[in-house]
């Protein structure tokens, strides 16, 4: 006759189950934390550039120029347009600035838009900037800088504004 009885290993917690458990239970935190904590972030932020503007009342044109370490590249910019509104008319002229063709962009590059009242240059074009509105620049315009891409791992394209310049007496 045999004795032998079935064996209750299965049901034994033993140091090595509750090791490769709690691995485990590490493994999916640390992908929820890249997911929903800081890394989020990382995916779905803006680029990191600043804006500067200028105003030149006698020219009629608004210059702006990128700052920071960060180069808008093709990789991440699907494209980068300049936004100007003319706050006491509610008008509103959009004008690419870089996309395909034209990047990358980074620090010290710059648009300079104009309007139709002056010819700076003298040579009988009054279109003398890189991009041109169909209004008068005055105090209070405002000149958006426009970013639309997707960075690298983030889920979906993403339009964002990276500066606002303002237009005021002599500067913007």
């Amino acid at each position: 006759m045999s004795t032998d009885r079935p064996s209750r290993a299965r049901g034994v917690v033993t140091v090595e189950r509750i090791a490769v458990w709690g691995l485990a239970l590490l493994a999916v935190a640390g992908i929820v934390a890249v997911i929903a904590g800081p890394g989020a972030d990382l995916r779905t932020a803006a680029p990191d550039v600043t804006v500067d503007g200028s105003y030149d009342a006698d020219a009629g044109a608004v210059t702006v120029t990128l700052g920071g370490d960060e180069q808008l590249t093709s990789t991440s910019t699907n494209e980068l347009a300049v936004v100007v509104t003319d706050v006491s008319r509610n008008e509103t002229t959009r004008l690419v600035w870089a996309d395909d063709g034209n990047l990358p962009v980074g620090a010290g590059d710059s648009f300079t838009v104009d309007d139709p009242r002056v010819d700076s240059d003298g040579n009988g074009n009054y279109l003398d900037g890189d991009g041109s509105v169909g209004f008068y620049l005055e105090p209070g315009d405002t000149v958006d800088i426009v970013w639309t891409g997707r960075l690298i791992g983030a889920p979906d394209e993403r339009t964002d504004t990276l500066g606002t310049v303002t237009v005021s007496d002599g500067t913007a």
